[in-house]
Parts: structure tokens; sequence; C-alpha cells
């Protein structure tokens, strides 16, 4: 599997503080079956101030360190772009990494209440420019819970979804688990990622999350959410996405359902 977003490396943002406990969220990623890992610290959010020459500084660091220690496992560029100010400028001017630094796929996120304005226009300008937007973890949006069909729009113009695997599998509240399956069935989900951030607080992991998203929409589906697209990606390749469902989506499980998945998954 692959892993397109995480928090993996030390010292940048609010992941790992150190080069132990980067290495040992490693660990744990290529235990549970990935491969490729993508770290992805914050950008554009006015709390991290991160520049790409870091980010690939660190990469290095961190690759040369699991090569010494024989772990097989991949480490590549990239951010989770706060999708605030002038997106197109930023990436031009090459101040926000892109996908691998491959300059054809850029992971935005939303921030946590409402879907900024004009974020239609600011995608379709970025598509202008060769470059597709991956909208980071809408499950966990306030108006995108309330609305889950805002995102149809933004999928039809060819902008993909990736999801969190602990809002799949009751790692987060109740509000972010249902609309993760609300995405998920009307198939407005293309990629699931750990979002990792520490061992303790937000572990390395998409097992049990490709489990799930296999029992709602198949294995050949969950194969390319969680391998083949994401490979696409890094390779800069063009990726196929399903049409989104135009039905309503079923109701989901009872609060009772949700409590009983969250203690067997995460019992803490």
């Amino acid at each position: 599997m692959v892993d397109l977003h995480t928090h993996i490396l030390p010292g940048l943002d609010d992941g790992p503080t150190c080069a132990a406990e980067a290495l040992a969220l490693c660990r744990l990623a290529a235990e549970d079956g990935a491969t490729v890992v993508v770290a992805t610290p914050h950008m554009n959010d006015g709390v991290y101030h991160v520049r790409p020459e870091e980010v690939f500084q660190e990469v290095r660091e961190l690759q040369a360190q699991l090569d010494a220690c024989g772990l097989s496992l991949k480490i590549l560029p990239g951010a989770d772009v706060r999708a605030d100010g002038d997106l197109a400028n930023l990436v031009r001017g090459g101040e926000v990494l892109t996908v691998a630094g491959g300059g054809k796929y850029l992971m935005v996120e939303l921030s946590p209440d409402v879907i900024p304005p004009r974020l239609v226009e600011t995608f379709f300008e970025l598509q202008l420019m060769g470059v597709t937007p991956i909208i980071t973890h809408p499950e966990r949006n306030v108006e995108i819970q309330e609305r889950p069909g805002s995102l149809d729009a933004l999928v039809r113009a060819g902008n993909l979804v990736q999801v969190t695997a602990a809002s799949l599998t009751g790692g987060f509240e109740e509000r972010a688990w249902r609309c993760a399956n609300i995405l998920l069935e009307r198939r407005l989900v293309h990629l699931v990622a750990s979002d990792a951030h520490s061992a303790e607080r937000r572990p390395p992991g998409l097992s049990r999350a490709r489990a799930a998203v296999a029992a709602a929409v198949g294995e050949a589906e969950a194969a390319r959410i969680f391998d083949l697209r994401p490979r696409q990606i890094i390779a800069g390749e063009p990726v196929e996405t399903p049409e989104p469902l135009e039905s309503e989506p079923r109701v989901m499980p009872a609060k009772n359902r949700f409590a009983t998945l969250r203690r067997s998954v995460w019992p803490w």
C-alpha cells in the first residue's frame, strides 16, 4: 500500500519531535503493509512555517536512516497545504510542495469549519496550470459533514478526495465516521491515507481501513484506492475515478453501532 498523507518528518510541524519518533512511525507503517510513504507537513496554515527545502532535507535524512537500519520503506516529499491565500501563485513560486515534488498533484486541506469561498475558482486555476487538487480529509469539515453532497460539484470538476483511514474505522468522532462512509458509498472517495502524526495520537496504518473499504465497495476499488491511484499520483500520471452516484446515500447505522466499532478498533 501507499500512504499519501503523513506527518512523519521530525521537528517540522505537529508530527514527531525527534528522529527516534519518526523512525518508530516508519516501522509501524511498514509493519502494516505500507511500502511508500509521502511526508506531508503542514504548509500555508499560518502556524508552521515549513519551507520546501526543509522537507527535502528531512526526507533525505530519514531515508538514509531507514536504509541504514534495513527498513524497506520509501519516503517521498510533499505537503498538506491549507486552502488559504493565492494557492496558484504559491505553487508557481515554489513556496509549497506538490506530491513527490512532481508538480502534478497538490494536497489541499480545508479549514475545519467551512468550505472556503471561491474554492471552485481556485481549483480551476490550479487545473489550468496542470495541477490536480486532492482535498484532504473533507469528512472532518463541519460544512461537509452537514452536506456531504457539497463535494459533488468539486469531484465532477476533476478534483480528487482523500479521507483519513481512522475516519473509516471509528478513530474520530461519529460525525466524521458517518460522513466518510456516506462519501465512500456515493463514490466520492478516491484515496485513503493515514494522516499519521504519532504512535499514540494518530498512528500510521491503512490495513483496517482497507478491509472496511473492500467490504463497502469491493476489493477491486479498494486496490485502486490504496495502491493503484496513489502510485499513479506519485508518478504524475492521470487517474481514473468512478462516476459519483446520483442517488441519496442510505441512512448510516445508529449511534450504538458506531460505539461498538470504536471500542473494537480504538479501545481507548
